[in-house]
This record gives C-alpha cells, sequence and structure tokens, in this order.
C-alpha cells in the first residue's frame, strides 16, 4: 500500500500531467487556422493572401490603428508611432458584422511573419461615420471611418450653395454612430448680403437646437481659431458636399498644405472630388494653449471625401423622431402615443411648425427621411 508522500507525489505527477495535455491540446488547437465569417455584407479591400502557413514564424502580435488606405493594402500606426503597410485576408476576424471590413481609424490586432503584417481582427467600434453603400444590389454599410470623436459638417454659404437636407442626414448618421456633432458654414468671405443673412439663419437655428456652429474662411482664417479649439483633444472627421472647402479648412488648421484642394466645376457648379481617400492625420501643437484639450490629448482630423449625395444606412422610422431633438418638448404632448408627426390628429410638432416653434427646414428634413425610412422598411419585410 503506497505511503502518504508516494500518494502525494503520485497525485503532483497526475495534475502534471493533465497540464500537459491540456498544453498540447491548446497547441493543437492554435495550429489550425480558425474558421471566420465576416458577415454578410462585409466590404473592404482585401489581398489575395491565402491562409498563413502553419510553419511560418510570427515575430509578435500586436495592437495597430489604420491610418489610411492605399489600394488593397492598409497604412497601419504602430504604439511606438512607426507606421506600416498590412492587408487583410480570408481568416481576418471582425467585431463588425455586416458592415466594412477594415476602415480608417479601426484599431486591429496584427501579426508580422514571412508573409509581411497581416490584419488578424478588426476590434469591435467604439464609435463609427458610415452611409449605405451606393451601386450595390445588396446595400451594406459602407462606414467612412471608426473611432472618432467629432463629426464637423461642413457647408458653404457661396457655391455649392447652402442645404440644410444634407445637414441633416448627417446629424442623424452622427446620432446613429454615436459622435458628437459640430457645424462649420465655409466661405463667408465670399458670401453676398443675402447669402450671409441666410449663413446667420443657419447658424442661429442649429445653435439653438444645441449643436456649435462656426462662421469660417479656410481664405482668410476668419473662425478657424475657434473651430480649432472645437476640435482640440479629440478626433474628428470632416464631411459634407464636394466643393464646400473641406481640404481647404483642414489646410488652415493644420498650416501647411496636406489636403488636396480643387476649383469647383464650372459646368453644373458642384465641387470636384479633390480627396479621393481618408486619411488621419495628426494637428501639430498649437502656438497657443488649446483650452479644451484636457490631459494634453493628441489633435487628429480626417478629411473624408466629398459627397454629391449622402444615403444614410437602415434608417428607422419608429426612431426618426429621437433625432430630432427639437420635437422632444413637444411630442410629449401630442394626442396620440407614438405619434410620427406626418398624418396624426392633435399632433403638437406639426401645429409648432405651423407657430414657428420649429423651424419648416428641419421638418421638411424629418418628413423626407421618414418617408425614405419607411420605403426601406418596407423593402426589407418584403425580402424576408
Amino acid at each position: 500500500m503506497p505511503e502518504p508522500e508516494e500518494d502525494e507525489q503520485l497525485f503532483r505527477e497526475q495534475i502534471r500531467g493533465a497540464h500537459a495535455d491540456r498544453a498540447r491540446s491548446r497547441r493543437k488547437i492554435a495550429r489550425k487556422p480558425e474558421r471566420r465569417e465576416r458577415g454578410s455584407g462585409s466590404r473592404g479591400p482585401e489581398s489575395e493572401v491565402r491562409e498563413p502557413n502553419t510553419r511560418e514564424a510570427v515575430t509578435f502580435q500586436e495592437t495597430a490603428r489604420v491610418i489610411r488606405v492605399e489600394g488593397n493594402s492598409f497604412v497601419l500606426g504602430l504604439e511606438n508611432g512607426e507606421e506600416v503597410t498590412a492587408k487583410s485576408y480570408k481568416g481576418t476576424h471582425s467585431g463588425n458584422p455586416k458592415s466594412t471590413l477594415v476602415a480608417v481609424g479601426d484599431n486591429v490586432r496584427i501579426t508580422n511573419g514571412d508573409r509581411g503584417y497581416l490584419i488578424e481582427e478588426v476590434l469591435p467600434r467604439r464609435t463609427k461615420l458610415s452611409r449605405r453603400s451606393a451601386g450595390s444590389k445588396t446595400p451594406f454599410e459602407q462606414v467612412i471611418i471608426a473611432n472618432v470623436d467629432l463629426l464637423v459638417i461642413v457647408a458653404s454659404v457661396h457655391e455649392p450653395k447652402l442645404r440644410s437636407g444634407i445637414i441633416d442626414r448627417y446629424i442623424v448618421a452622427a446620432l446613429d454612430g454615436n459622435l458628437d456633432t459640430a457645424l462649420a458654414i465655409n466661405k463667408v468671405d465670399l458670401a453676398s448680403p443675402d447669402e450671409l443673412d441666410e449663413a446667420l439663419y443657419f447658424r442661429d437655428l442649429y445653435r439653438g437646437i444645441g449643436y456649435p456652429v462656426y462662421l469660417v474662411s479656410a481664405t482668410d482664417g476668419a473662425g478657424i481659431t475657434q473651430l480649432r479649439d472645437e476640435i482640440a483633444g479629440k478626433t474628428s472627421v470632416f464631411a459634407g458636399h464636394s466643393g464646400v472647402g473641406k481640404s481647404s479648412i483642414v489646410n488652415a488648421i493644420l498650416g501647411e498644405e496636406i489636403a488636396q484642394t480643387g476649383a469647383l466645376q464650372k459646368k453644373f457648379r458642384r465641387g470636384a472630388h479633390t480627396t479621393s481617400a481618408t486619411t488621419l492625420l495628426e494637428v501639430p501643437t498649437h502656438p497657443n494653449p488649446l483650452p479644451k484639450a484636457e490631459g494634453n490629448l493628441p489633435t487628429y482630423i480626417a478629411d473624408s471625401p466629398g459627397v454629391r449625395e449622402f444615403a444614410n444606412f437602415e434608417l428607422d422610422p419608429g426612431n426618426m423622431k429621437f433625432a430630432f431633438v427639437e420635437f422632444l418638448k413637444f411630442q410629449e404632448h401630442c394626442a396620440i402615443p407614438n405619434c410620427s408627426h406626418i398624418h396624426e390628429p392633435g399632433c403638437q410638432v406639426r401645429l409648432a411648425v405651423e407657430e414657428d416653434k420649429i423651424s419648416i427646414d428641419r421638418y421638411s428634413s424629418y418628413q423626407k427621411l421618414f418617408d425614405e425610412a419607411k420605403r426601406e422598411e418596407t423593402k426589407r419585410i418584403r425580402n424576408q
């Protein structure tokens, strides 16, 4: 019969054996390339890289941030400040199903091996600015940029003409993506008296419902300091119609010609697409202290490609009214619960519009977005 000491030694050997067996099992699992589905509708630049060879030497794994896209590759910023080029592949896992696979601003886990840098995993996005993909039979969520703090909607008081409809679409997209919003109305130096009056009207309108608004001129620098203070310590993306001067504003903030600018297309008075891809840029230290940059946080900006149309992704007609913040204090008094503010009797929101307590421009935007959301909802139901 074994002595107590022999029992204890036998027990320890059994534990060591169990740990060894578990370690061997884990190594076997690790050697098998994991198949990960990116989810239907995922899109993004991809390479033809095959599954990594199980014998390939991987030197390290770390987290990086996507700075820009170059062809079918991604330029990443490492934690040490170095920039490297990486590719996604069939085994790239995404924490963001039914969406763009890799977007500028994404935080990714990468490995470096015989095949170079590979994106192994795209981490879940904290925030995003996205739109409905264009020219696709099956629309999917096209992410313009991820993990930013602030959307600066750029409009123009001169050419192209200021339109509140696209501003409101961007505001809805920002709310869906958990982004804060500010508005920059550019080209005030070129404005006629009537155009300046219109700019002041929209400035007061959007400030009145809680959004920061800046009248700026990228040419003479008017309002640029105030806008720069607004974005200090944040990561911001500038978006808007083509030709409104996003790139010129970015250059004015950076203090150097980095973002590409172009002349307005004369034939249709539309802006030329001078920015072809979204790129993250770090703003150099301001000569004066930045009052809103708490903790000396770095400031990043991204100049996104201009658009002629902006289509929101999967609008929800039931929740649309909550994106129009000025409705909230009136809709709780509507005669019908869950009033859509479109046709129901006793609607206090429509009454507020008639009494000029709510802007007719904003309500018109709401009507268009609500109707579009209802059409999309009907299509989704039919396709189920």
